[in-house]
């Protein structure tokens, strides 16, 4: 049995039935989707693996012998690097800090500790961020593949 509705009344109310057009919000979805895709490639070529010294909590009863740290402090007047308890100290040239040099100490460094792979980096606060980023470039280039970053009292050890 069928139903039959008479649409031929004589009522003056329009019909509510509307149709959708989905395809332009699909095209958005897919150009959006796209677009996401692309840009999570782009993050991940752009990351330096560095992580955050922090303050550690119990636990530990016998803490096992550890290699000499080395620390670099960027400072107003130059990069102050420290290597277990001998501190050199590396001035600005003019208003530019000393990148090469920071290379040459850091590199002339390495082959004493084999053992270490980490360096602290460490910024005074009216420091810019692109000093301490350029830094963790120079350590990178040195062949300290684990850098964690701290304030300046962690680098004064």
């Amino acid at each position: 049995m069928g139903v039959s509705v008479d649409t031929a009344s004589k009522s003056t109310k329009k019909p509510v039935d509307a149709e959708l057009n989905l395809i332009p919000f699909i095209d958005l979805l897919v150009c959006c989707i796209c677009f996401l895709l692309i840009t999570a490639v782009w993050v991940q070529m752009a990351k330096i693996p560095i992580s955050q010294q922090g303050q550690r909590t119990g636990g530990e009863v016998t803490p096992a012998p550890r290699p000499p740290s080395v620390a670099v402090l960027v400072g107003d007047e130059g990069y102050t690097v420290t290597v277990g308890g001998e501190r050199m100290s590396i001035p600005k040239q003019g208003a530019v800090y000393d990148t090469e040099e920071l290379g040459r100490q850091l590199v002339r460094i390495r082959p004493r500790l084999p053992d270490t792979v980490q360096l602290t980096v460490a910024a005074e606060d009216q420091i810019k961020y692109r000093h301490l980023v350029r830094t963790m470039d120079v350590a990178l280039r040195s062949h300290f593949p684990s850098i964690h970053v701290g304030d300046s009292s962690s680098a004064r050890l």
